[in-house]
C-alpha cells in the first residue's frame, strides 16, 4: 500500500511540475489543467489517511504490547509496519524535495531497503494474524488477544492483500490489452496474399486502361 502511494506521489508530482503553471510565468486559463489539482488533492487525502492508520498501528502495538498471548508478535508487527511505512513516505517526500543528487540516491537506496523489509514483514504478519483467527477476547483465556489490536491488524493486513490483488489484476488486464492492441496493429500492417507494400488495391482488380 505504501509503495502504491509512493508511486502515485511521484507520478502526480512529476506531472504537476510539468504543468504550464510552473513552466510558464503567464499561463492562459485554457492551459492550466484542473485535473492536476484534483489528483494532488486526492493524493494528499490518501497520504493523510494512511499516516493516521500507521500512527494508530504504532500506538496500538506499543500500548498493548503484552496483551496478545495467543500470538505475541502481532503488536510487534503493528509497530514495525507503522515505522517502516512512515519512514518510506518521509524518504519519498525528501527525495522529491531535493531532486537529483547524492541525497536523492541515498533516499532511493534506503527506500528500496525499506520496501524489502516491508514485504517480508507483511508476509510474516500474515502468518501471525490469520492462523489465530478468531482469537478469544476474554482476558486470561489461553487464546486471548486484545480485541482492538487484533481486529486492527486483521483489517490492515486484509486491506493490503486486497489492494495488492487489485493492482495485480489491473496490471494483467493492462498487459493483455496492450498485447492484443499490438497484435491487431501488426496484422493490419502485414501484407496480404495478393498485395505488396505501397499498394492500395487488390491485384486482381484490373488497372485503368487494361483491355
Amino acid at each position: 500500500m505504501t509503495l502504491l502511494l509512493q508511486l502515485l506521489f511521484l507520478f502526480v508530482y512529476n506531472n504537476w511540475r510539468k504543468t504550464p503553471f510552473f513552466t510558464d510565468m503567464n499561463p492562459s486559463p485554457q492551459e492550466v489543467r484542473p485535473q492536476s489539482a484534483v489528483l494532488i488533492a486526492s493524493l494528499v487525502v490518501l497520504n493523510i489517511i494512511w499516516w493516521m492508520i500507521m500512527i494508530a498501528a504504532i500506538g496500538l502495538g506499543a500500548t498493548h504490547l503484552r496483551l496478545c498471548p495467543v500470538q505475541s508478535n502481532i503488536p510487534i508487527y503493528l509497530i514495525a509496519m507503522g515505522v517502516t511505512n512512515l519512514l518510506g513516505l518521509c524518504l519519498t517526500y525528501t527525495r522529491t524535495t531535493w531532486g537529483e543528487g547524492m541525497v536523492s540516491i541515498l533516499c532511493s537506496t534506503c527506500t528500496v531497503i525499506l520496501h524489502l523489509i516491508s514485504f517480508g514483514l507483511f508476509f510474516a504478519g500474515s502468518t501471525w494474524v490469520y492462523p489465530v483467527f478468531p482469537p478469544d477476547y476474554t482476558p486470561g483465556a489461553p487464546r486471548y488477544c486484545h480485541r482492538t489490536t487484533y481486529q486492527f491488524a486483521f483489517a490492515v493486513t486484509t486491506l493490503v492483500w486486497a489492494a495488492t490483488t487489485l493492482i495485480f489484476l489491473c496490471g494483467c488486464c493492462s498487459v493483455l490489452l496492450t498485447c492484443s492492441t499490438c497484435a491487431i496493429s501488426g496484422n493490419r500492417l502485414l501484407p496480404g496474399r495478393y498485395s505488396f507494400y505501397g499498394s492500395t488495391r487488390d491485384s486482381h482488380e484490373p488497372a485503368g486502361g487494361d483491355v
